[in-house]
């Protein structure tokens, strides 16, 4: 590609490859009241965490995101925080699927039976759903399928 990417500030990037391993909950909470670069969602984009539409669903509409980088804002609190939680799952959801990335994405996206046939990355914006994908997770991980 002919365009150059701008590179989210070294903390996001850190908080995307390392997830919540490498944050305290204070620094997390820090971070996500400050509001986290809106750069890091182009990464999340690159890596297939989040398609363009799905952020646009779940963290912020388009045209929000579009003023925000223009201006060199970061994602609100709230949105941050919604971001937070996908990266957080998403990440538990790779240790639970070995690393398998695609694992990931299929099982983020189809409905689950332990979820009441819910699509885990549309419960995960909120924190009741975020508990309730990671609580699927936990049990797939320990092999309790239900």
């Amino acid at each position: 590609m002919a365009h150059q990417r701008r590179k989210a500030q070294p903390a996001a990037s850190r908080w995307l490859r390392g997830g919540r391993e490498t944050w305290s909950e204070l620094e997390l909470a820090r971070l996500i009241a400050k509001g986290i670069p809106t750069s890091l969602l182009g990464e999340v984009v690159e890596r297939g965490i989040l398609s363009r539409d799905e952020i646009t669903r779940l963290i912020l509409p388009r045209r929000t995101l579009a003023h925000r980088k223009r201006r060199g804002e970061h994602l609100s609190p709230d949105e941050s925080d919604r971001l937070a939680r996908v990266l957080h799952l998403h990440r538990i959801a790779l240790e639970t699927f070995d690393g398998d990335a695609e694992k990931v994405s299929t099982w983020l996206r189809t409905p689950n039976r332990a979820i009441s046939g819910e699509i885990p990355l549309d419960l995960i914006v909120t924190s009741p759903g975020a508990r309730l994908v990671e609580d699927a997770l936990v049990r797939i991980e320990h092999g309790v399928y239900t």
